[in-house]
């Protein structure tokens, strides 16, 4: 007969031992147990059919850098425009619009036109929308949203120091009257005074109103001459003394009809002396100032104008915001200057004697617009102590 023991330790090796009697701390123990593991499994099921909703009835996040959203979307590349489409930042835009598009390989561009003539408003729209989901990729703004905002405009609640710009159209002013830039003894004591015929005391204008001041010839703003054509009327008039035209295409013919009657040029508001057919003989403002009075070179209103006159000749600039990826930045450049070098566009700014700037130039005059604080504060505290003197003066005038 087998051994007991044996036949014992053989039944608990295959499993064939008795089973463990079923108590009461054993069936709560098993129950909880059971219970939790099923939760778990319902809660996974719920999370997955939770993402699949997602995945499938959430739109796809847009791309409004690179043109368009994810594949699928058909949200076009929009591009918000500082101003109507009868502006020099509409007419551009329109024209650039559709090489970009083909340049960047995107759908045809979407253009959104705003209102207001110095582009504060579009400028404002552009900025609050950056936290869109289809947010605006670029901006196409005229150089007078930088110059309202150095001046410290109210209505300002965007940075233009945030903006990457990838083209700028460019073109300088002409300061034209019959004033003596070399101050005589008798005008110093006459106290006299410039009038500058402007469209306001710090609009486009403001580069000519800064120069006048460090000549010495204290100018005094008389508003409402919006047009170079209701300028030159009051030039012939006698009503203002100085006034500033734009240097394009039809500026050749308005000078010869100015000369006539015994206006000429004074200075250009740029700082480098210009080259081409007709403007051999306009002399740049720093060249005057560096003639006239040398200190006034190095005094901080100097380099305010500079400033000031870089952000007044811009006709147009292309901007993408700060937070657009490098490699984004990089193919909008590259665009951009294809779009530089286009037979019809070149064409266009020679039309219109507009520079194009793009690539490093591009990049290296739109800083010349971002100087150091002290210089945009000095520009703000030159208009508190000028503007209340301007009003007095004008009395019942048009300012």
């Amino acid at each position: 007969m087998p051994d007991p023991d044996e036949t014992r330790r053989l039944s608990l090796r295959h499993g064939s031992a008795h089973p463990r009697p079923l108590t009461r701390r054993v069936f709560v123990t098993g129950t909880a147990a059971g219970l939790v593991a099923t939760g778990m499994a319902r809660a996974q099921d719920t999370a997955t059919q939770d993402a699949s909703g997602i995945l499938v009835n959430d739109p796809p996040a847009a791309d409004p850098v690179n043109g368009a959203g994810l594949p699928g979307t058909g949200s076009a590349t929009r591009l918000v425009i500082a101003g109507t489409a009868d502006t020099p930042s509409g007419k551009w835009a329109t024209a650039l619009a559709p090489l970009m598009a083909h340049a960047l390989d995107r759908p045809a561009f979407s253009l959104e036109t705003t209102t207001g003539w110095d582009g504060v408003t579009g400028a404002n729209l552009f900025d609050a929308q950056q936290q869109a989901i289809n947010a605006p990729a670029a901006l196409v703004a005229p150089g007078t949203t930088m110059l309202t905002s150095m001046t410290g405009d109210m209505r300002v609640h965007y940075d233009y120091q945030r903006w990457m710009p990838v083209l700028i159209a460019r073109q300088p002013t002409v300061a034209v009257g019959r004033v003596a830039l070399h101050r005589s003894l008798g005008a110093i004591l006459g106290n006299q005074q410039t009038k500058v015929a402007v469209l306001g005391p710090t609009g486009p204008e403001l580069p000519t109103l800064l120069a006048l001041d460090l000549l010495g010839l204290r100018p005094l703003p008389v508003s409402g001459y919006g047009t170079p054509d209701a300028a030159m009327a009051a030039l012939r008039a006698g009503s203002v003394n100085a006034i500033q035209l734009p240097l394009d295409a039809d500026f050749a013919g308005r000078m010869a009809d100015l000369r006539n009657d015994g206006f000429a040029p004074l200075f250009v508001n740029t700082t480098r002396p210009l080259s081409g057919e007709g403007v051999q003989d306009l002399p740049d403002f720093m060249s005057v100032l560096r003639q006239e009075h040398p200190k006034a070179t190095l005094a901080p209103l100097a380099a305010t104008w500079h400033a000031v006159a870089a952000a007044a000749s811009i006709k147009t600039a292309l901007l993408l915001p700060l937070l657009t990826p490098p490699a984004s930045v990089a193919r909008w450049r590259h665009a951009a200057e294809m779009c530089a070098a286009n037979p019809a566009i070149r064409q266009e700014a020679a039309d219109n004697r507009d520079m194009l700037l793009s690539g490093a130039e591009c990049m290296s005059f739109y800083m010349s617009l971002m100087p150091d604080v002290n210089v945009i504060l000095g520009l703000r505290r030159w208009l508190a102590l000028n503007l209340p003197r301007w009003r007095n003066g004008m009395g019942t005038g048009k300012l």
